[in-house]
């Protein structure tokens, strides 16, 4: 097995069906959609055999830097997680390891690292203010996921993931589940459920059953921050209201259910991941069984991504544990940086929130362009 060597790449699979037409690729972190036909068996499409020849070679993709990145630093990469988390690492496998899902946007948060393409209330929001002039999006694909998915051999998945929108909202992601726990062999030995959360919603009683079905049940808990700086990342969530609600969670779920806590690493907490690391660490080392809560993180993309940071920004970082997630090409961009604020402005603007209050040593870093 080789050093660079992806269970993703070779064991994984995305499968979206968010738009009009279904897409594949290997996994969520980067973007090499191609697009497939749900009524064949789609496995070894074409699209996936460059990137699993490439990593045979012992050769790390472009689309692969947030995880050679976040392993530089000596952090636990998505890569990393996976390899150590699937059992039975393989190659030319007949049928994935992991599958995660995107088929719906509903959600109830318009967060800063997200946007409109993942995201109903993104939509609403920007509607709101003029700049969303398309449909709001009421697509519900979990029958064209259950077509998907009898397609393919599942004898081999450990894992399958929900991926939002919000997939605590409503009861569509539970009929899939459902179906899953009736499909899959061995699914109480074997298969790991896990939802993308947001940490707003509860779980109902009524969906216990499902859980016990499966040999795990986790919960990825995206917190960007602790306190003022989560709300205004996961805006209009409530930091006090989402900690209530996990350790509701935890006190009242079935067993077999887990935690992960996600951070989405951009300039807005980037100086802040330890604060982040220490809270977790203190408030939610554990489920009630005392089974570990596990932690990670993965680049920003987009207008937030550490790519413009500036050189106050990138100097400040020299003494942290996390300066080798700034890119050793970084330059700073100054057409990049202005266009960023420009965006901070116009959305503090609308939410009545203010990036130099909440992060001002950030902020100071900043100053030549605010």
């Amino acid at each position: 097995m080789t050093d660079s060597y992806c269970s993703m790449i070779h064991g994984g699979l995305e499968l979206n069906l968010k738009e009009k037409y279904a897409t594949a690729q290997h996994c969520c972190l980067h973007n090499s959609r191609f697009p497939i036909d749900i009524t064949t068996n789609f496995w070894n499409d074409p699209g996936f055999i460059p990137l699993r020849q490439l990593n045979n070679q012992n050769v790390w993709a472009p689309e692969c830097e947030s995880c050679k990145s976040i392993e530089t630093v000596g952090g636990q990469s998505f890569r990393t997680g996976m390899n150590a988390g699937l059992k039975d690492i393989k190659t030319n496998l007949s049928g994935p390891t992991r599958i995660d899902l995107k088929f719906d946007l509903s959600c109830n948060l318009a967060c800063r690292s997200c946007g409109p393409q993942s995201s109903t209330f993104w939509q609403k929001h920007l509607n709101e203010h003029g700049s969303w002039n398309q449909p709001i999006s009421s697509l519900q694909q979990h029958h064209n996921v259950i077509l998907a998915l009898e397609q393919l051999d599942l004898s081999n998945l450990q894992m399958l993931v929900f991926a939002g929108g919000e997939t605590m909202l409503g009861q569509a992601y539970w009929k899939i589940a459902e179906w899953l726990s009736n499909n899959v062999p061995n699914v109480k030995q074997q298969l790991t459920l896990c939802f993308q959360t947001n940490g707003t919603q509860p779980i109902h009683v009524r969906n216990h059953e499902i859980i016990d079905r499966f040999h795990l049940v986790k919960l990825n808990v995206s917190l960007d921050g602790i306190g003022e700086r989560f709300e205004y990342l996961r805006w209009p969530a409530s930091w006090h209201q989402v900690v209530d609600n996990m350790m509701q969670i935890r006190h009242t779920a079935p067993s077999n259910v887990m935690f992960h806590i996600e951070e989405t690493v951009s300039i807005f907490n980037l100086f802040y991941l330890e604060q982040s690391k220490i809270w977790a660490d203190d408030n939610f080392s554990s489920n009630r069984e005392g089974d570990p809560t596990s932690q990670g993180n993965h680049l920003a993309l987009g207008k937030f991504s550490l790519d413009n940071c500036t050189q106050e920004y990138v100097d400040a970082m020299q003494t942290s544990n996390y300066k080798n997630l700034i890119s050793k090409n970084w330059e700073e961009n100054p057409i990049g940086i202005e266009s960023m604020i420009k965006e901070i402005v116009k959305f503090d603007n609308f939410r009545n929130q203010s990036f130099q209050k909440t992060f001002p040593e950030v902020a100071e870093f900043y100053a030549r362009y605010l």
